[in-house]
């Protein structure tokens, strides 16, 4: 309390003081012009916005050519917090030569073998060890169907300032998991796949 009375006492007292002076005082202004706020960017780079490539003329036993992406955060952006990529298949033709009754794009993406889902930061994520192979009802063989049951594959490391890779490719086995494989001649479908860079932990930049 002693404290509290001796600081109000000074504060009357200079206050006293001023009041009775003559007021002259002296002052200057300096302006700081020119101050313009700029929000960060954060902006992904790839050959591809939507990468497309067709899956047509495949059949029983060959496979395509590994199919390989580069992409990297443009000089200048902010840092990504993580990487994120989803697949989507569309385009399905249901060709009219087949023999064997009608199917679908969940059909045809059922015969479709995954051989390789690689994403690439320095290191190697083999992105198939997260999809579940059970989807399509075929244990054990990791199908286009289940790779898009999946989702968007998200949290994937940030690439920094550097080049990552995605890698993919598909087979058509010897075997075709529907014992009616006549009917998927002709067929056709296409694969779009989407990066996406986040700049937050938690944040979904990328949506089925």
């Amino acid at each position: 309390m002693k404290k509290i009375l001796i600081s109000l006492a000074i504060i009357l007292v200079v206050g006293a003081v001023g009041f009775g002076a003559t007021r002259a005082y002296f002052s200057d202004t300096e302006t700081s012009s020119g101050n313009t706020f700029t929000a960060g960017t954060l902006d992904l780079k790839t050959g591809y916005t939507t990468w497309e490539f067709p899956l047509v003329g495949m059949k029983p036993g060959s496979s395509t050519n590994e199919q390989e992406v580069e992409f990297s955060m443009e000089t200048g952006s902010m840092a990504a917090d993580h990487m994120e990529i989803d697949l989507d298949i569309n385009g399905f033709v249901d060709s009219p030569v087949e023999s064997g009754g009608v199917n679908s794009k969940e059909d045809f993406g059922k015969q479709i073998k995954v051989d390789k889902l690689q994403y690439r930061d320095g290191g190697t994520f083999n992105m198939l060890d997260v999809v579940d192979d059970s989807v399509d009802g075929n244990i054990g063989f990791i199908s286009l169907y289940d790779v898009e049951a999946h989702g968007v594959f998200d949290n994937l490391s940030s690439i920094g300032t550097g080049i990552g890779d995605f890698i993919v490719k598909f087979s058509l086995p010897d075997n075709l998991p529907d014992a009616d494989d006549n009917k998927y001649q002709g067929d056709s479908l296409n694969i779009n796949f989407e990066f996406g860079a986040a700049q937050v932990a938690g944040q979904a930049v990328l949506t089925d």
